[in-house]
């Protein structure tokens, strides 16, 4: 046969089986065509990884996954504007000799070019890779592990508050060698601000967004802001090793925010402080880049139905990892709008006992989950939590009248904090354990009903990765800082601890008996060159099965 000929036919055929992959999947094609023929097809090889050239260039933001199941996970991954056909392969082996998966993906405009699919079937508590490729371009390779049918350890961080600007990503770099089976982020993965003069003022990584604004309004800045901060090496390390459980908090939209309100900044740009537009970009652009298995609708315009990241993760009778959503359904705060003397450090106003920081729907649902975790005999009900549970009185008088520090916090949200604690007691329900970002510091507090006080379970707050908290806001002599620090703890006998000047992550170890939390900081976030920083223990504490307890066991 003529060689033209004949390369035009395998031409054909090639886009034939692209057409069928595009329009019927990859996975129905593969029981017609073998895996090394229908990729050959597309340029790319099968037999070793070592063969295939890892991009950067066309694959910007690396790869990620997410929602890991028994049985399924989300993988991720993002093309520099590239609209060709990709293909993404799951193997059981890093050399992709063993492909167990593959599909043909092609990114959108639409969608800012990113690439999500949800993979199932897979076998529990087994390791796989990942990898997207195009020609022979692969993009850098990701692994996860599917969660074991009824595990009896499990080890994870929680981590939260990566100011981009504020510093460099020492804690993902240690993050990133750790022995963990995934990572619990609990929002303000991005920051709609860019040199804010009230907590952005170091600066130390200066960038613009597309519209030249120092605030992100429309969906362009929103895109390019998780295209900035995904762009930092040490935090696709940590992406492509271990899977993403993510919910966001208040500056994936906009600081202190409730539902589709932005207290601080937009006022100007929409004409008030409800912003719904601006709501709906932001949950877009979160939905895009994150690896997360959570119903959207582009074309709903209600900022409240458009998307529902609130959802529970099974691992057996061991835990039940419970995610909640704490700012598209709250109320607004208690006491006002305003900052200091309205939503920090507020005297105790009526209006506490009257908000609801879950909304009904998702309140019934929490409670649910709780009590069926209960019922279904789950040691362990560990709340993916956004900001914090236990209460933090900031000033008591010699008359009574008290001040919170935060009423951004469940402190401005206390009557339903209340029906939480007063349900969990009524149920009889066991070993709560709440993990906590937003508050940039590490915190350890025992959780009462304080009408009668009754312990009824604990919670770890984790330090921010980067963002600002007391010590690099106030810049005070490390005595000073603890001085504050212990006449918080004097007020608030239900911590345990509470430092506001590191930064870092945390570590939690399950098992049947007992829970470890391991408070971990770095160095610094201020040198550049993170391999050179340190990470150090701050903090080791236990809780025993059933007791509501924390121990200390820092060396």
């Amino acid at each position: 046969m003529n060689q033209n000929k004949k390369s035009e036919i395998d031409r054909e055929k090639r886009e034939f089986i692209l057409f069928l992959a595009k329009t019927t999947g990859a996975v129905w094609l593969l029981r017609f065509f073998p895996v090394s023929s229908f990729i050959s097809g597309m340029g790319c090889s099968t037999s070793s990884s070592r063969e295939t050239k890892i991009s950067y260039e066309l694959f910007p933001q690396s790869v990620a996954s997410g929602d890991v199941t028994q049985s399924s996970v989300v993988l991720w991954t993002r093309t520099a504007g590239d609209t060709s056909p990709i293909v993404l392969q799951v193997s059981e082996s890093k050399d992709f000799s063993s492909i167990i998966f593959q599909d043909v993906l092609t990114p959108k405009s639409d969608d800012d070019f990113t690439l999500k699919k949800k993979i199932e079937n897979l076998s529990s508590g087994k390791r796989y890779y990942y990898r997207f490729l195009k020609d022979n371009i692969s993009s850098p390779v990701g692994t996860f592990k599917t969660i074991e049918k009824n595990p009896e350890r499990i080890r994870f961080a929680f981590i939260s508050c990566q100011d981009y600007s504020n510093g460099f990503y020492s804690a993902f770099y240690h993050l990133s060698q750790e022995n963990i089976d995934f990572v619990v982020h609990l929002g303000d993965y991005i920051y709609e601000t860019i040199s804010s003069p009230t907590f952005q003022y170091a600066q130390l990584r200066q960038f613009e967004l597309p519209s030249g604004r120092k605030t992100a309004y429309d969906l362009n800045d929103y895109r390019a802001l998780y295209k900035i901060y995904r762009s930092d090496r040490y935090l696709q390390a940590v992406h492509e090793r271990f899977p993403f459980y993510i919910i966001w908090d208040d500056h994936e939209f906009a600081n202190d925010s409730a539902q589709t309100l932005s207290p601080d900044n937009g006022k100007d740009f929409y004409n008030s402080l409800y912003q719904p537009e601006r709501r709906l970009y932001a949950s877009r652009a979160w939905y895009e880049y994150m690896p997360a298995d959570v119903y959207f609708d582009p074309k709903e315009q209600n900022p409240l139905k458009q998307i529902k990241i609130y959802r529970k993760f099974e691992f057996g009778t061991l835990m039940r990892l419970i995610m909640t959503d704490e700012r598209l359904y709250r109320s607004e705060h208690p006491c006002g709008e305003g900052a200091f003397g309205q939503r920090y450090l507020a005297t105790n106003c009526e209006n506490i006992n009257k908000t609801t920081m879950l909304g009904q729907e998702q309140f019934d649902w929490f409670l649910k989950e709780l009590e069926n975790s209960h019922k279904d005999g789950v040691i362990w009900k560990i709340h993916g939590n956004e900001v914090c549970i236990s209460q933090m009185i900031f000033v008591k008088s010699d008359s009574g009248q008290i001040s919170y520090l935060n009423l951004d916090q469940w402190d401005g949200y206390a009557g339903e904090r209340q029906e939480i604690f007063k349900f969990i007691k009524e149920k009889q329900i066991k070993n709560y354990v709440a993990v906590t970002g937003d508050l940039h510091t590490f915190v350890a507090g025992e959780l009462y009903d304080f009408d009668p006080k009754e312990k009824v379970g604990v919670e770890f707050t984790a330090t921010s990765i980067t963002s600002s908290n007391l010590g690099s806001l106030l810049r005070l002599p490390e005595k000073t800082l603890e001085e504050i620090e212990n006449k918080l703890l004097e007020l608030n006998r239900n911590l345990k601890f509470f430092n506001s000047h590191y930064h870092g992550y945390a570590i939690c170890e399950v098992t049947r008996d007992e829970i470890i939390v391991e408070f971990w900081r770095v160095s610094s976030i201020e040198e550049p060159e993170v391999e050179k920083t340190e990470k150090i223990l701050l903090k080791k504490f236990r809780v025993r099965r059933d007791t509501n307890t924390i121990e200390d066991l820092t060396p």
